[in-house]
């Protein structure tokens, strides 16, 4: 039996708690929780029927296998580097936490050293491995278009009164300055970037609409004329995340693996 610590007691962790209790994650035992919010971390240690950490370093002495984080960039460089070099492996979310190339290679290096693995979990994206199959046949274009609500943008610095009424175009530029700009809302463009031409080399385009519910992420890449590909997901809301570690998590416990 695996053993998950959950770091983030908010909505994301509530969807893998919700199918952990529905026998979704059979081989798993959810055996810690921790967010720095005392009451989310009591209600979901109460809903799991186990004791509550009141620390991550609590959390993290409880023999953990994996750890599944959902949270935000800057709250999971707190903690990755740390529980790596336990030699606990990483279900991550944030992905924007690993958009800088000097983070980037010391936690790689930690994870060997530790013999450790960090898991990104698809979210919105799709097709990982037609993105990773194509980098390997020399990608020569990757885009990410995302597309979103005016109020999605309202407290960033990306946000214009405009957008209220009108179709815009937020942002333009790579990956790295994405999110930069937007440091919880294009985690997306990173997990793309990462699986292509890496964060200077992908560009990305954030689209708003006033009325728009929910995201679109949009993947276009070319391998010259060998290979075109356009991947189009929309999601409502952010349930998809949240899932998508759960059929990660079910895929590495799996004897076929996809």
């Amino acid at each position: 039996m695996k053993r998950i610590g959950l770091y983030g007691c908010g909505h994301l962790n509530k969807i893998v708690v919700s199918c952990y209790k529905k026998g979704l994650l059979e081989g798993y035992e959810i055996v810690g929780c921790y967010s720095k919010t005392k009451e989310n971390r009591e209600a979901m240690a109460l809903n799991l029927g186990i004791k509550p950490c009141d620390s991550y370093e609590e959390m993290l002495e409880r023999n953990l296998d994996f750890v599944v984080e959902a949270t935000n960039p800057a709250a999971t460089k707190l903690i990755l580097e740390r529980t790596i070099e336990k030699g606990i492996n990483v279900v991550l979310l944030s992905i924007g936490a690993l958009s800088d190339e000097t983070y980037y290679e010391m936690i790689k290096n930690k994870c060997i050293a530790s013999n450790a693995k960090i898991y990104l979990a698809s979210g919105a994206i799709s097709g990982f491995e037609v993105l990773m199959t194509a980098r390997l046949m020399g990608l020569t274009s990757a885009s990410l278009t995302n597309t979103k609500g005016a109020r999605a943008l309202a407290k960033t610095s990306l946000y214009d009164p405009k957008m209220e009424k009108e179709d815009m175009t937020a942002f333009k530029g790579s990956a790295y300055e994405a999110i930069k700009n937007l440091p919880t809302g294009i985690n997306v463009g990173v997990a793309t970037a990462l699986a292509t031409r890496g964060v200077h080399n992908t560009s990305i385009t954030i689209q708003t609409k006033p009325d728009f519910i929910g995201d679109s992420q949009c993947i276009d890449i070319e391998c010259g004329d060998e290979i075109k590909a356009h991947l189009d997901v929309y999601s409502k809301s952010s349930d998809i995340a949240g899932y998508s570690v759960v059929a990660l998590l079910k895929n590495l416990n799996s004897p076929i693996v996809f």
